[in-house]
């Protein structure tokens, strides 16, 4: 069943541009933290990339009605693409996207992230935004709809990066269920450490004479009020995102600490895991597509073309490096003993003929 007649024309390359955007969108949206961007800017992005899991979301489930509707639900989801649909759309939208928008929007100041802190659920709210990556999922049926000579190479290639992307993501989630905080860990953690000590050792607290110059302390509350401050209001409203800071309970003190250190090093892990797996598809779909057009496509296509066609009767050029690779070896057959076999057959019908 050709997939393009699920959507129409017009739709499909529509579609296409939108998986090049959301690409860029997803790595931008860790560039901007990387680069201490503003909130609003930041939140443009999560609105962005909201909007893009919205929108793949309506075409998975359009395109799985319109396919069980034509009865190719199972070749939809098995051969054309369905399953990336379903990973990079859905599960995005309902355990990160959306969640992202209400905690942004909706929760508050601080958001629900100060409530799910104290629960393990929070991991895999984490689990979740490491799957975002699944969005890279989506440049693979790029390879599917770009018209190539060969049938054979985008599908095999569209399987071999997938499984190695799926493999980077599923071993992220389980780094994420393992790593306890210990890898990287914010500045703050320092300063936290200091403040219970000076806390508890002392009946009175000079927080402004302790923390001169330090950046990791963004404010303290005794109550309603606000003993400590290191920037204005208006500056935390526009510079701290959700989980920028954190807060810790320390006798009678609430504390604010800086978090963006440990934020921007997660960004670039991010920024670097994303650069991998465009290399992996870059590589794929150039390096080795020519490596597997050149020596398999190309050579069975040869075979092929001679076997349908009558009046072809191209030996296959063998390369002596790799004459042991078993489609080699076909060809070699086929060059030995069918093409002279063919010739002798093309000479008796021309003798017949005269």
């Amino acid at each position: 069943m050709d997939e393009n007649s699920y959507l129409g024309r017009y739709f499909e390359g529509l579609f296409l541009v939108l998986i090049f955007l959301v690409s860029i969108q997803t790595f931008c949206e860790e560039y901007f933290i990387f680069m201490n961007y503003s909130v609003l800017i930041r939140k443009y992005m999560i609105i962005a990339g909201c909007a893009f899991d919205l929108i793949f979301t309506i075409e998975f489930f359009s395109r799985l009605f319109i396919s069980g509707k034509k009865r190719g639900t199972l070749a939809y989801m098995s051969r054309e693409g369905g399953f990336i649909d379903l990973l990079s759309s859905f599960p995005l939208l309902l355990f990160h996207s959306g969640p992202l928008i209400w905690v942004t929007f909706f929760a508050g100041e601080a958001g629900i992230l100060a409530f799910l802190g104290t629960f393990s659920f929070l991991k895999i709210i984490k689990v979740f935004r490491i799957a975002r990556t699944l969005r890279f999922l989506r440049p693979l049926k790029l390879l599917g709809k770009i018209k190539r000579k060969y049938r054979m190479s985008p599908i095999f290639l569209s399987r071999a990066i997938a499984i190695s992307i799926t493999v980077i993501i599923l071993a992220l989630i389980g780094f994420s269920f393992l790593d306890k905080g210990t890898v990287v860990q914010s500045k703050s953690a320092e300063s936290q450490i200091l403040l219970e000590n000076y806390i508890k050792s002392s009946s009175t607290h000079n927080f402004k004479e302790l923390l001169t110059g330090a950046e990791s302390v963004l404010f303290i509350k005794k109550g309603n009020e606000t003993v400590y401050k290191n920037l204005s209001d208006r500056d935390f409203q526009d510079n701290y995102f959700n989980d920028d800071f954190y807060i810790e309970k320390i006798d009678s003190y609430e504390i604010c600490f800086n978090n963006k250190d440990a934020k921007k090093i997660h960004s670039f892990i991010n920024m670097t895991i994303f650069s991998i797996m465009i290399g992996i598809i870059i590589g794929f779909s150039t390096f080795y597509r020519r490596f597997f057009n050149r020596h398999i496509s190309g050579v069975a296509s040869v075979i092929l073309r001679g076997f349908k066609t009558a009046d072809y009767s191209t030996a296959v050029r063998i390369d002596n490096n790799k004459k042991d690779f078993e489609i080699y070896q076909i060809a070699d057959q086929y060059n030995r003993k069918w093409l002279p076999i063919k010739r002798r057959i093309i000479e008796i019908k021309k003798e017949h003929s005269s």
